[in-house]
């Protein structure tokens, strides 16, 4: 698929999610998400991937969305912005409460909410706001479940105040309004907003958001007294859940239907719901999500450890225990496909002088747009980048096809010694020396001797005068500056 295709299937792709027409959705998605990642275009993938987890979701297909979710958070920590990350947590965070963890999905709600105030993410702080609110409902506080519902309408614009951005998922909180408003005997009001979201239901198949409305109303029938009719409303519900398989909705309406019988006193009938529900429980068990879920939080909780672990705290690049544990794997599938390998030790010069002159935030600020410089210069390479320790650098990079060491470094350096930086209105230019070693197209297939020759051509530039890139040179004592 080239990038025009893309492009039309993009907008195809959120005309129908923004219909709510979620089977053409997920028919359509699974490819559009495979070029937006072979395009390089991850934004969109991950924006795909997250309409794709919640259209499963819809449609009742849990496990699925699960496995999607999956994929979606994989993505979003590898790419993802701060946004991105809101909406993983708002995910999580539905699952988890689904499933009857509702500690766990309050914390992850927090986490996200923290970050939408923080950057003031009025979409992000609809939703979170929303499900808050189904969390209070489920908890028994009803009053707390109805503010927070209220918040998440102020965000969606559902009063006078206006945002430029609003949050636009309404008929999930006026859900949430109404559960709430029917459990504080508000049955007017509950009453009013059901009435105007049953419009909406229009022809099956429902989604699950539509068969919520439905339990909804059920809800209130049950509540005033109309048993024959929440009855009613509840197996119409249970059997669109069935065909979607909902399990978690499925084990809300068994519930209901169950308590409901019972009253009637009608055996045959209960009989018969209990057996059903007695298998819903089962199939529950059996789909086991929650461990699916504990082990996705424990591998977030690795992937943090890693990262504490690998990541140089100031510059946000890798440090020197990840390069010492992964350079040595490309340097040995180099060797093996003959592939031509640069080693580079980059020295920020002058560096004391910097920290004496400026101040040590001065300094970190150099260290920082250092990093940064070299972390997006090799972005499109095979690369590893780290900082060394002080004011030292390290990359290992693989060549593409067509390029020599000389061209590859003589433009970093152009790109490096281009940086500057502002202190009282004065620019402080910053300067680099550069050490380079090369494997030979694979005959060399030790990192040390790689980091020694690379070590001895970056003392060669210093030695020299500093601010220059010298390759190492075997046959020479000093190597070739420049």
């Amino acid at each position: 698929m080239n990038t025009q295709e893309f492009d039309e299937l993009w907008i195809t792709l959120n005309e129908l999610y923004n219909a709510n027409r979620y089977l053409e959705y997920i028919e359509l998605s699974s490819a559009a998400i495979e070029s937006a990642i072979a395009l390089g275009m991850y934004n969109k993938a991950i924006l795909l991937l997250r309409y794709r987890c919640a259209s499963y979701f819809q449609t009742g297909d849990l496990q699925v969305s699960i496995s999607v979710l999956e994929q979606y958070r994989e993505l979003t920590f590898q790419y993802g912005d701060d946004i991105d990350l809101i909406h993983h947590y708002i995910l999580a965070s539905i699952y988890w409460g689904t499933f009857g963890h509702l500690k766990k999905s309050e914390e992850f709600m927090i986490k996200g909410l923290k970050i939408a105030e923080r950057i003031q993410h009025v979409e992000s702080m609809g939703k979170i706001y929303n499900n808050l609110s189904d969390l209070e409902n489920s908890l028994g506080n009803y009053q707390k479940a109805k503010e927070f519902a209220l918040k998440s309408l102020y965000y969606a614009n559902a009063f006078e105040t206006k945002h430029d951005n609003p949050y636009t998922g309404i008929i999930h909180p006026k859900i949430n309004l109404a559960v709430a408003q029917i459990w504080l005997e508000e049955f007017d009001e509950a009453y009013e907003i059901l009435q105007e979201l049953l419009v909406t239901i229009q022809n099956p198949p429902y989604s699950k958001v539509q068969l919520e409305v439905m339990n909804a109303y059920a809800l209130l029938n049950e509540k005033q007294g109309s048993v024959g009719e929440a009855i009613d409303l509840y197996q119409k519900a249970k059997h669109y859940a069935l065909q979607n398989n909902d399990l978690s909705l499925l084990q809300t309406i068994y519930n209901s239907l169950v308590k409901l019988i019972e009253e009637q006193g009608n055996k045959i009938v209960l009989c018969s719901i209990q057996k059903e529900y007695i298998n819903i429980l089962l199939e529950i068990q059996r789909e086991n999500y929650t461990h699916v879920l504990f082990e996705m939080e424990y591998n977030d909780q690795k992937k943090q450890f890693e990262k504490t672990s690998y990541i140089d705290p100031l510059t946000n690049i890798y440090n020197r225990r990840y390069f010492d544990e992964n350079a040595e794997k490309m340097v040995e599938k180099a060797s093996s496909e003959n592939q031509q390998l640069a080693l580079m030790m980059i020295d920020l010069d002058h560096f004391k002088e910097i920290n004496d002159t400026n101040g040590h935030l001065f300094g970190d600020d150099a260290l920082t747009i250092t990093a940064t410089t070299l972390k997006d210069y090799f972005q499109p390479f095979e690369s590893i980048v780290a900082r060394f320790g002080g004011d030292e650098f390290i990359v290992l990079s693989q060549l593409r096809e067509g390029e020599s060491v000389q061209s590859m470094t003589e433009n970093l350096y152009q790109t490096l010694t281009a940086l500057s930086l502002t202190i009282n209105d004065e620019a402080v230019q910053l300067e680099f020396s550069i050490g380079v070693s090369t494997n030979k197209q694979g005959q060399i297939t030790e990192v040390e001797e790689l980091i020694h020759s690379a070590d001895t051509a970056l003392y060669t530039s210093k030695r020299n005068g500093r601010n220059q890139i010298t390759v190492f040179n075997q046959y020479s004592d000093v190597g070739n500056s420049k």
